[in-house]
């Protein structure tokens, strides 16, 4: 006896596994639909949208600006979107290779960890996060003024 699959279950599986990938697209394009129509700035009831750290200290978080950003980006306006949030104009990138290659290992069928992030890519991440939230919080440092939102 032979193992042979049911016609058309290669694609119904190719199909599931792309639910994800693709409802992570839809998801995104709806938020940033909706950032490009409020401009980012856009303030939910109860401050939805407002940073807690900032709100109870003061300090910027190395994420505030990220949305008032990502609405620029959706304008074409670069500089704006440098002046509100410089690391997010530099993680987008990073997150859309990381997103094509979890897509493509979704739609070969392998789970070998293609698109995984190594701890080694964490660790450097948290880095330039730390440095660049104590950066942005002070001023007094050569483009510090210029890294807070």
């Amino acid at each position: 006896m032979t193992d042979l699959a049911a016609p058309g279950t290669a694609t119904s599986s190719r199909v599931r596994a792309l639910r994800a990938p693709a409802a992570g697209l839809i998801t995104v394009g709806l938020a940033a639909g909706w950032l490009h129509r409020t401009d980012g700035s856009a303030v939910l009831p109860g401050n939805l949208l407002s940073c807690p750290l900032h709100a109870t200290t003061g300090l910027w978080c190395p994420f505030c600006g990220g949305l008032r950003c990502v609405g620029a980006l959706t304008r074409g306006d670069l500089s704006a979107a440098l002046s509100f949030n410089v690391v997010v104009v530099a993680l987008l990138p990073v997150l859309a290779v990381w997103w094509c290659l979890a897509t493509r290992a979704a739609w070969e069928g392998r789970h070998d960890g293609a698109a995984r992030v190594t701890n080694r890519f964490w660790l450097g991440l948290g880095l330039v996060l730390a440095v660049f939230t104590v950066w942005r919080n002070l001023p007094q440092l050569a483009g510090g003024a210029w890294l807070a939102p």
